[in-house]
């Protein structure tokens, strides 16, 4: 599995971790499909089924449409990657920023060296 991949995965499990937790304190506030989608959505990403991206956008896009109180709960990073409609969810100057982000990671495939997306997304905030 790749670093990039791996990092995803983390970030959903971090977030699904997030809204379990808000949701033992406030059970009505989380929906237990949302939970549900999630594990459907890191097993495809797990999968490596590309249908995991139409189902993280539409899941993520369903969140901020109808659930906006959960946004602070996920990982922004987690919109850049499902892109579509969840792009609109992002600031000009955070897609930029995530742009530049991928551009580097691309280089430094290229050039055969380790990218560390964990710090490069800490660099984001």
């Amino acid at each position: 599995m790749s670093d990039r991949r791996t990092y995803h995965l983390d970030l959903l499990r971090e977030t699904q971790h997030r809204l379990i937790n808000a949701q033992k304190l406030e059970p009505s506030a989380i929906e237990d499909s949302i939970l549900h989608q999630f594990d459907e959505l890191i097993t495809q990403l797990e999968q490596q089924d590309t249908a995991a991206y139409d189902t993280g956008q539409h899941l993520f896009s369903h969140i901020a449409l109808h659930q906006p109180q959960l946004m602070p709960a996920l990982d922004r990073a987690l919109f850049w990657l499902f892109g579509g409609e969840c792009l609109h969810c992002l600031t000009d100057e955070e897609i930029e920023r995530f742009q530049h982000l991928d551009d580097m990671a691309a280089e430094a495939e290229n050039e055969g060296k380790t990218y560390d997306y964990r710090a490069a997304g800490r660099s984001l905030h």
